[in-house]
């Protein structure tokens, strides 16, 4: 198996407070919307922004499909090859979690003229 460094991709994470980023890679393809499921350790508020890589705000429609599933869907199409940071503001924890910990965001992508969701895969975040 080789590597394919064209593909859609997490990144890198971040976690800082009560603040976790997110970057993902979007590939070769126009990128129309991001699912974004975090774990149930997570209480994620409507506080998110989403960032190109020269940190130019993406216009963007956060709604959530249920209380565990969140859908980015962008006003126009992100050109291939873009990195994207969506950061997560104001996050809480259901219970108490021990320092040095790691909480897990499912991620995947909506692209034009595919019918189904590339998965990016688990964004795996360090809680200090």
């Amino acid at each position: 198996m080789s590597y394919n460094s064209t593909a859609p991709r997490i990144s890198s994470t971040s976690g800082y407070d009560s603040t976790h980023t997110i970057t993902v890679y979007t590939g070769m393809q126009p990128l129309s919307y991001l699912i974004v499921r975090p774990s149930d350790a997570l209480k994620v508020s409507n506080d998110i922004d989403v960032t190109d890589q020269s940190g130019r705000r993406v216009e963007a429609n956060i709604s959530r499909q249920d209380e565990r599933m969140i859908r980015i869907n962008f006003s126009q199409p992100v050109p291939p090859g873009t990195n994207l940071n969506i950061a997560f503001r104001n996050i809480d924890f259901a219970n108490a979690f021990p320092n040095r910990s790691f909480v897990y965001y499912d991620v995947s992508g909506g692209y034009i003229g595919l019918s189904r969701e590339v998965p990016y895969g688990l964004a795996q975040v360090q809680v200090y």
